[in-house]
């Protein structure tokens, strides 16, 4: 008797991703489950938020990219898919196990196990030049205010007039408040809110007043993001499809 043959996939490469996906947010999951106030999200960042992150920077500005709390590296990937070289990526991620996991998924990365609210003493050392941007998926809005201050503090002194500081939040408001803005000369720059990330999430850029860039997105920020929604709007039309043909095709067989 012939062996029963398993149903090929159409897709294996769907599924290999689905099963790389499923372990991330069991690891991110645990991480949350214990310690909350670090991991910051239940879960990682979608792959829309991901990709509108990396449009917010320049993969040829001269100097480093350095991400802030990668967790399991949705926004990494985002960003070497942007073009930034790995050479020029660092990342600084405070959990010892993302570290290790960072390390075998994006080798020639460099990653840096330390505090990213004592950024200057984590990265001393590990510079050769001033950052062009700093990304962060750091939980601000549940930090005091003073640590938000003085993260932004040490990140412009790292990176100059010229840097940006790329932040996310689930939460309504900028996670740096006028007043702490105001503080260390800062414009905040909002982008609209990535309603298909879930929960829905909202970018913040803060840049030195002294540079005249800030006051409108940069153009190929808000094209990428309007091709993502109609791309995100047409795969869940796909998806749709794709299970309603299931349901029928099983309800014959039947």
């Amino acid at each position: 008797m012939n062996a029963q043959k398993s149903p090929v996939s159409r897709n294996p490469s769907r599924h290999k991703f689905s099963d790389v996906r499923l372990g991330d947010e069991a690891r991110f999951i645990r991480s949350w489950l214990e310690n909350p106030k670090v991991a910051g999200a239940i879960a990682p960042s979608g792959r829309f938020l991901a990709r509108a992150l990396a449009q917010c920077v320049n993969p040829v500005a001269p100097g480093p990219i350095i991400e802030l709390g990668p967790g399991t590296g949705p926004v990494t990937q985002a960003l070497l898919a942007r073009g930034v070289p790995r050479s020029r990526l660092v990342l600084v991620e405070y959990e010892k196990s993302f570290c290790a996991l960072l390390a075998r998924k994006f080798p020639g990365v460099k990653i840096v196990s330390g505090d990213a609210y004592h950024l200057a003493d984590t990265l001393k050392g590990v510079l050769d030049e001033q950052p062009s941007a700093v990304v962060s998926s750091l939980p601000l809005l549940t930090a005091p205010e003073h640590d938000r201050l003085t993260l932004l503090r040490q990140a412009f002194d790292l990176m100059g007039e010229n840097g940006r500081f790329v932040q996310f939040t689930y939460g309504v408001k900028s996670p740096v408040p006028n007043h702490l803005g105001d503080s260390l000369h800062l414009r905040i720059q909002a982008l609209a809110p990535i309603w298909l990330n879930i929960p829905p999430a909202r970018i913040y850029i803060y840049r030195r007043s002294s540079n005249p860039t800030l006051h409108k997105p940069p153009p190929d920020v808000i094209d990428e993001l309007l091709r993502m929604s109609r791309q995100a709007a047409q795969e869940i039309r796909e998806e749709f499809s794709e299970a309603r043909a299931r349901i029928v095709a099983n309800g014959r067989r039947r």
